[in-house]
């Protein structure tokens, strides 16, 4: 583990930081807190209460990220339930936290290597929210339409199923509703979901407490692999290796140990020195230059491994600002997940058009902005524009600089997005970055209309 304070590696079992003298009481019971809620979830993953897991590792995660065991059964739950975009960002989240001796590696080879797989998950989302879009907007048969599809593509899709339940429901067709919630309920036993629609459906078609235990029983006793079977609780932590600044500082230590030790003992040798004959005056002078000397070299000492921590430290920080860069590119990666997730593919797209596939270091981090991302087509960067056009002529200059600055993050010389980041500008009063944006309108082609209106804006700004 590492220290909250100082981000030393310490062992999991010091009750305070040999660095830094932090007590980590509270860092332990916050680990042992989300162990605890880990345990839990994995009872409740075993006898199939998949969203009641959910909840529960979720809060195991909030009382510790690092958590990979947690984050890797929440990432096995959402594959169950069929929300394999979910699942993927919990995994690559783990890989990240823990990159040795991590299951979550092979969950995403597994999905990796199955480009099938990966393509009917795309597939899935995109006819999803198809259907979602469709029911919002009072078109159910076409939403049952394409729900059949998703559930066909994806049988472990629990949102689908109980989208279409909800649909045959609406259409009074609550045979086929109680069929599918009874799949969806083979998924995930006691989703709150399910639940409450068959209990609006009622006992005719849902089924009497009975007969679900029956069925409870006959799940049980089905010889299927559970996916789970694998998964064991919390064990104990391994130690790791010490840090290499201790033996630094105890070396330090020993030096100005020495030094404060001559400071104090060499009064006195002079003062038994001065009642002592010549000859004693003369030994002790040798011992006292002998020993100058070894200060000396001490001194000599001290300062190349003050030298060698120095140059350390800035190989550290070095370090450091890399990994602030690449946690921000990670963080972009996973914000498009869940706009693509959320059928926003344009947002998704823009989120990380700032960066390219040979930015990302392992191949499921590549994997993943394939999927996410999307060359934008004229038309799209066209749309942009005439959305931040549209804010920028009702007053909301805050999201027309938005959408403006994405037309300019891909067609860094579109003059139309140049000319109304200057209008953004010129309205808010800021005359210096308007004028900056004119002259940019300018410097493009001067020859153009906007060129002219450009020029025309200067001379108002004075």
């Amino acid at each position: 583990m590492r220290c909250p304070r100082c981000d030393a590696k310490i062992s999991d079992e010091m009750g305070t930081c040999g660095f830094c003298g932090q007590d980590l009481e509270v860092v332990h019971y916050v680990r042992r807190v989300s162990n605890a809620y880990y345990n839990m979830a994995l009872e409740k993953a075993h006898v199939r209460d998949l969203s009641g897991a959910v909840l529960i590792l979720r809060k195991s995660l909030q009382f510790n990220k690092y958590n990979t065991n947690a984050r890797n059964l929440l990432g096995l739950i959402y594959n169950e339930m069929g929300e394999t975009v979910a699942a993927l960002s919990e995994w690559v989240l783990s890989r990240y936290f823990q990159p040795d001796n991590n299951r979550a590696g092979r969950y995403i080879d597994i999905i990796r290597k199955n480009q099938t797989a990966l393509d009917a998950v795309n597939q899935t989302i995109k006819k999803y929210n198809s259907a979602l879009a469709a029911a919002k907007g009072g078109n159910e048969d076409l939403a049952v339409i394409q729900l059949k599809k998703v559930v066909s593509l994806n049988p472990r899709f629990v949102r689908a199923h109980q989208l279409l339940a909800l649909l045959y429901m609406k259409n009074k067709e609550f045979a086929k509703a109680a069929k599918c919630l009874k799949r969806a309920r083979k998924i995930d036993f006691n989703n709150t979901t399910t639940l409450r629609y068959m209990q609006e459906i009622g006992d005719t078609f849902g089924g009497t407490e009975k007969t679900r235990e029956s069925a409870a029983r006959a799940y049980k006793q089905q010889v299927k692999k559970d996916p789970l079977a694998n998964v064991q609780p919390v064990g104990s932590y391994k130690e790791e290796k010490r840090h290499w600044m201790p033996a630094i500082n105890v070396i330090i230590g020993v030096i100005i140990g020495l030094v404060v030790s001559f400071v104090l003992i060499r009064p006195t040798l002079q003062e038994k020195g001065n009642g002592s004959n010549s000859a004693s005056i003369s030994e002790n002078n040798q011992v006292l230059s002998v020993k100058e000397a070894e200060i000396s070299s001490l001194e000599k000492e001290r300062d190349s491994l003050k030298e060698k921590s120095d140059k350390l430290q800035a190989s550290l920080d070095k370090e450091q600002t890399q990994n602030t860069k690449k946690i921000k590119r990670n963080e972009d990666l996973l914000l498009a997940l869940k706009y693509y997730n959320d059928g926003d593919l344009m947002l998704a797209a823009t989120t990380v058009s700032g960066y390219k596939e040979a930015d990302f270091e392992t191949d499921d981090l590549k994997a993943l902005f394939k999927l996410v991302s999307k060359k934008l087509t004229a038309e799209d960067v066209k749309k942009l524009f005439e959305d931040g056009r549209a804010a920028f002529n009702t007053g909301k200059y805050d999201e027309a600089e938005k959408l403006l600055n994405q037309v300019l993050s891909i067609e860094p010389e579109n003059q139309d997005a140049l000319y109304f980041m200057g209008r953004v500008y010129h309205q808010r009063g800021k005359k210096k970055k308007a004028k900056e944006y004119y002259d940019k309108v300018i410097e493009v082609d001067g020859n153009t209309g906007r060129a002219t209106e450009a020029r025309n804006r200067i001379r108002q700004l004075g």
